[in-house]
């Protein structure tokens, strides 16, 4: 409420969606309560973490528009910008990251893996934890 009632932008960067429960969709859950509110946020994803495709410079910006011409508007001035700061961007990393999500074992595949390692990132910090408890 009060980013409308400010009249701000919202900005997500999802660089880490899934490592933080393991589940994509209860990682975007925010994302989506915004999107329910009304509000038209900007969201900056990578793959180079949760898919591992690190130095591949692999990732997006979903702009959510609240119609079409909006959208369309909007993707005009964003390959403005897109082509004033490079003209042909890296395309190995993003070819690897839509195999992926568009083939279904292989989404299947990334899911069951990424849910390992944030269990395993979880794990490690709860290591820490207690280990830092105990010393005090």
């Amino acid at each position: 409420d009060l980013i409308k009632e400010k009249g701000l932008q919202p900005f997500f960067d999802n660089a880490y969606q899934g490592f933080a429960s393991g589940d994509l969709d209860a990682d975007a859950y925010s994302l989506r309560m915004f999107v329910k509110k009304g509000l038209h946020p900007f969201v900056a994803c990578s793959f180079a973490k949760n898919m591992g495709l690190y130095g591949e410079r692999c990732g997006a910006l979903h702009i959510v528009a609240p119609t079409g011409s909006a959208a369309t508007a909007t993707l005009s001035q964003i390959k403005i910008e897109a082509r004033a700061m490079y003209s042909n961007p890296p395309q190995f990393g993003a070819q690897v990251a839509h195999k992926v999500m568009t083939n279904p074992e292989l989404r299947t595949m990334w899911e069951v893996e990424l849910k390992e390692m944030s269990g395993r990132i979880k794990a490690m910090r709860e290591a820490l934890r207690y280990r830092l408890e105990a010393k005090l």
